[in-house]
Formats: C-alpha cells, structure tokens, sequence
C-alpha cells in the first residue's frame, strides 16, 4: 500500500487560510450585510482588536448585536453563526437593548464601531 503524502493537503489549507485573511474585510462586510437584511431593526458594533486599529491579519472579528428583545440568545447565535463565510473567525456577542445599562456592558462597547444603527440607539458608552 502507497503511502499519501500529507504536504499537498497541507499546501492546499495554507492557501485556503491566506485567501481568508486576504479576503478578510471583505467577508466581513458581507456577513454584515446579511446579518443586517435578516435583522434590519438591530444595532451592530465592532469591538476589540479590529475596532482599536490593532489586529493583525489572522484576528478574530469581535461583533456585538443589540436587538430591543431576544427570546432565545444561544438559539439566536446560533441561526446568525450559519450565515458566517467558513474557516472565518468571528467571536459573536447578542444583547438585549435593556443590557446597554449594564456597567460591563458600557466598557465592552467603549471604543466601539458602530457598523449600523437599525434602533437608533447605538451611541457607544463612554
């Protein structure tokens, strides 16, 4: 029995991985795009590395999602996660606009990017 070389699958991942990181903006701004079209009365920010100037190129995207009320959040996450692009890194955060309060919560989105304010309530705590 031939034995298969694991380089070429490794080359081909590698690949895989740089176009991502290339690609990496604009994914995002297409994920957005749908997150947006599904759930237009929604507030979305950008938090973390990415909103601070500070990421490198393989960094996660830290998105917050505030919706006036959520029934269900692990469900929710769930059903926003399946529209994200594969092999993308993204750490997704859901809130309830009444959590906006929370003192937490105000320093999570200090330095916040507003990427869209479908609620008109998106002025990030300072």
């Amino acid at each position: 029995m031939q034995r298969r070389s694991s380089s070429g699958l490794r080359k081909k991942l590698l690949r895989r991985v740089r176009e991502n990181i290339a690609n990496s903006d604009e994914l995002f701004k297409k994920y957005v795009k749908k997150i947006i079209a599904k759930y237009p009365k929604s507030s979305i920010a950008l938090i973390g590395s990415r909103a601070k100037n500070y990421a490198l190129p393989y960094s996660d995207y830290d998105l917050v999602i505030i919706l006036k009320r959520v029934h269900n959040t692990f469900k929710l996450i769930e059903t926003i996660r399946k529209h994200k692009p594969r092999g993308f890194n993204l750490d997704l955060i859901v809130l309830e606009e009444s959590e906006l309060a929370d003192p937490i919560v105000k320093a999570m989105l200090k330095d916040c990017v507003v990427l869209y304010d479908g609620l008109g309530i998106f002025k990030c705590p300072k």
